[in-house]
């Protein structure tokens, strides 16, 4: 009798590990069907999450004449054809416009102090950095 309840556990564990096989089986045809469908919706939800900036992929911004210029350009890469709207936080200065790729804007007598400009657009923003260049 005990021999034969020990052979019904083990036939239990057998059939626990076909099920197992065969969901291991469905899922990786699954994903390899899936797989770049799958990878390219996680890298646009990442890219998303992790910045906030929506479409806008980067912002730079430097000072005219070497760093110690009174004005600042900005440039502002998209993902996708967007308006943005850039703000510089020393003079308060603000301009929209259509980018398409990158956009390129100089902001003009902004101050003598170190600032940020704020792009914003398609539901995100980001932000850069500029200084004075002590001589």
């Amino acid at each position: 009798m005990k021999s034969q309840y020990a052979q019904e556990k083990g036939q239990g564990l057998v059939e626990y590990s076909l099920i197992l096989v065969l969901v291991a089986i469905v899922v990786m045809a699954v994903l390899t069907i899936l797989g770049p469908q799958v990878g390219s919706v996680f890298s646009r939800v990442t890219i998303a999450l992790s910045f906030g900036s929506g479409p806008i992929t980067s912002v730079t911004a430097e000072r005219t004449g070497h760093g110690a210029g009174n004005d600042v350009t900005i440039e502002v890469t998209v993902s996708e054809d967007v308006s943005v709207t850039i703000k510089d936080s020393q003079s308060g200065q603000t301009h929209t416009m259509l980018c398409s790729g990158s956009c390129h804007f100089t902001f003009t007598g902004v101050g003598t102090s170190s600032g940020t400009i704020t792009a914003s657009g398609g539901g995100g923003s980001m932000s850069a950095d500029y200084s004075v260049k002590s001589s």
